[in-house]
């Protein structure tokens, strides 16, 4: 039996609709695995950036990073 760990996150992406409404955005949600949760905690603190001085945020733990996003972490067992 084997563990891994899955991020969910809502995303905001762009579409086109070719019948005339033209550019619009909507909610989606992606799903992500990791094999551990310590390749989950480096892929938060390389990938998710302070957006007023546009540098990484460190968060120490992976409960930091779903407090402050609403992201949500699953233990997957299979």
């Amino acid at each position: 039996m084997s563990e891994t760990y899955v991020l969910r996150r809502l995303i905001d992406v762009e579409g086109f609709d070719y019948d005339g409404v033209g550019d619009y955005w909507y909610v989606d949600t992606e799903w992500t695995e990791f094999e551990s949760e310590s390749e989950l905690l480096k892929y938060l603190q390389d990938n998710i950036y302070d957006g007023l001085e546009d540098k990484p945020l460190k968060y120490k733990t992976i409960k930091d990073y779903v407090n402050e996003y609403g992201f949500q972490v699953f233990k997957r067992i299979h």
